[in-house]
């Protein structure tokens, strides 16, 4: 197990509109011990990002409505939404050159369980997982 309680257990966004991959991410990081949510595409994630920020997001690139790397160029533009560590992953190497813009780092598929778990360990390294509250903005608003 990576983690030792409910308190510093990190907290993984994974946001991909392809369910078998969503899937088998999340059973992987659950089983090392990380909390886990899953959104199929950047609105639900951008949602899900308000509500509680994560301490760290997975991004596909390819997705409908709005792609992964517009999405988090959306994300570090806004200075209301949190600061949240972002990796993405993708079978599209053309879009190497705009991840490093963005200053993410990017994990190609096909990826090996070892290989996204030493990117997640990586990542949570440099910015250790703390609980975060739930953000709620009709209490705010008052």
């Amino acid at each position: 197990m990576t983690t030792t309680s409910e308190e510093t257990r990190a907290y993984i966004l994974i946001v991909d509109d392809d369910a078998s991959v969503r899937e088998l991410l999340k059973l992987r990081l659950v089983g090392e011990g990380y909390e886990v949510e899953l959104a199929d595409d950047a609105i639900v994630a951008g949602r899900a990002l308000m509500r509680t920020p994560p301490d760290l997001m997975l991004v596909d690139v390819a997705m409908p409505y709005l792609d992964g790397v517009d999405f988090v160029a959306a994300l570090k533009a806004d200075t209301t939404v949190p600061d949240v560590p972002v990796v993405f992953i993708t079978g599209h190497g053309e879009v190497l050159g705009r991840a490093q813009a963005l200053g993410v780092e990017c994990l190609m598929k096909p990826f090996t369980t070892e290989e996204i778990l030493e990117v997640v360990r990586r990542e949570l390294q440099l910015r250790p997982p703390r609980r975060r509250a739930r953000l709620d903005y009709l209490s705010a608003s008052t």
